[in-house]
């Protein structure tokens, strides 16, 4: 996609555009105009389809490596991911989905406890979530841990926790794990036993997770009160002749405001005699100097043009 921020300002034209009959070589010439300025703070919306969400050492490396080509940093302490880490999901019909390994939450973490606020972002731009669940721990600390997960993930975004969402139990390579994640999936059916570092049930995830995200990336259909036409364009006639000149008073000084004037001074090289003559016969046509003198503008009082100052002087304005 292509996005406009800012717009470059019109080019000017050469001296040869003033050439008249009588004046065959004119050294008027016009500045181009000054672009557009916008301080802007870009940030990224969607990094993955999916995110794999759970508590420290749930496994969350370990399975983002056997799933993709990625290498995270695996090691058997908390915290080891403290930056997201990408991987690509490819099938053998060509499918793929992006998958992202979000750091550990911990209770607490959408008040910022253990980063998590940074850490929940992270996950607030995936289209869907992999709860990651530690199974070798017990029943008890496996419910826990989903509990504490999805408390934090609506504690900081009721829509975040409305996402699609597959459940893993994990570590079924360690003894008793196995026996946890049977019990655990009568409490939470369409779930799914793996083990990241043997392989187990991998083959089955992939697949839920190829159908999820296509489910996930496919468009909204338009609602009854969406209107049908909002990708046309409205053109709509602006007339050509420029409003007449606000003038008010700042600082002592006058300052003249509308957008065809400014515009015009600030295409001009006042340091060229020619372009400055016919500079104040423009102004004069679009009715500043009878503006400033309604205004109560006298000779030797300041104005202000577009960030450029001049004299009013006999009626007129002086650089």
């Amino acid at each position: 996609m292509r996005v406009v921020a800012v717009r470059g300002g019109r080019g000017g034209r050469g001296n040869a555009r003033f050439a008249t009959s009588t004046r065959q070589a004119p050294r008027a010439a016009e500045l181009g105009q000054p672009g557009e300025q916008r301080r802007m703070r870009l940030e990224l919306k969607l990094i993955a389809d999916a995110g794999l969400v759970g508590l420290p050492n749930a496994g969350k490396s370990t399975l983002l490596a056997a799933l993709t080509g990625a290498h995270p940093k695996i090691a058997a302490y908390p915290f080891t991911t403290l930056h997201p880490n990408l991987g690509v999901v490819q099938t053998e019909d060509g499918r793929t989905v992006v998958l992202a390994d979000v750091p550990g939450l911990i209770a607490g973490a959408h008040q910022g406890a253990g980063l998590g606020i940074d850490f929940l972002r992270h996950v607030e731009r995936t289209r869907m979530l992999v709860h990651v669940v530690d199974a070798s721990a017990g029943v008890d600390a496996a419910r826990a841990a989903l509990r504490t997960v999805l408390e934090e993930l609506g504690a900081f975004s009721p829509a975040l926790a409305a996402r699609p969402t597959l459940i893993a139990f994990n570590k079924l390579d360690v003894p008793a794990a196995a026996e946890t994640a049977d019990m655990l999936l009568h409490d939470h059916p369409g779930s799914h036993r793996i083990s990241a570092a043997r392989g187990d049930g991998l083959g089955d995830l992939i697949a839920a997770l190829v159908t999820m995200a296509g489910q996930a990336r496919a468009p909204e259909p338009l609602t009854a009160t969406e209107p049908d036409d909002a990708t046309h364009r409205v053109y709509r006639h602006r007339p050509r002749r420029a409003a007449a000149p606000l003038v008010t008073r700042e600082d002592g000084a006058y300052r003249v405001s509308e957008p065809s004037i400014e515009r015009a001074v600030q295409m001009t090289d006042l340091d060229n005699s020619d372009a400055v003559t016919r500079l104040h016969r423009r102004l004069q046509r679009a009715g500043v100097d009878d503006a400033l003198s309604a205004a109560g503008c006298v000779d030797g009082d300041t104005v202000r043009i577009a960030g450029e100052e001049f004299t009013y002087v006999d009626g007129g304005l002086a650089p």
